[in-house]
């Protein structure tokens, strides 16, 4: 390899080589530092069905379940959600619905939980329970006779 030839082939090919590797490993940086910034993935649907399954156990499995696990009765609940649904201070969003939602604000408060119970209860992140508690705490706030 003749380093003073900037046409020898052997020399070409190292550089490509070498080109070649920094790329990859550029690459391989840049994928790990978007894993650790969080990129959005879309739910586990064994998980999204525990919660169904969960939520479906709190409202419907026993006459007094859901006033054991959120202190009020299921009548009571949906009451509460359909007051807060109609002024429009809660909704459903993409991931979580607002019964969900409702139910992990009683459930914190019925049983003075704390975040990262709820969130093993209702197999979600301790962001997303405190997220839609706050959420729910203001709505709760916003309702007047």
């Amino acid at each position: 390899m003749d380093l003073s030839n900037p046409n020898d082939p052997l020399l070409n090919a190292a550089i490509a080589s070498i080109i070649t590797v920094i790329t990859i490993i550029m690459t391989l940086i840049e994928m790990e530092d978007n894993d650790r910034r969080g990129i959005a993935r879309e739910p586990s649907l064994i998980r999204e069905q525990w919660r169904q399954a969960h939520m479906y156990r709190i409202l419907t499995a026993g006459p007094n379940n859901c006033v054991h696990y959120l202190r009020m009765s299921k009548g009571a609940f949906y009451g509460l959600a359909n007051i807060l649904r109609s002024n429009g201070s809660l909704h459903d969003t993409r991931y979580v619905c607002m019964e969900e939602q409702l139910a992990l604000f009683l459930y914190i408060l019925g049983h003075k939980s704390k975040n990262r119970v709820c969130g093993i209860e209702f197999i979600r992140s301790g962001e997303t329970i405190s997220r839609y508690f706050n959420k729910v705490l203001g709505a709760i706030s916003t309702i007047r006779e």
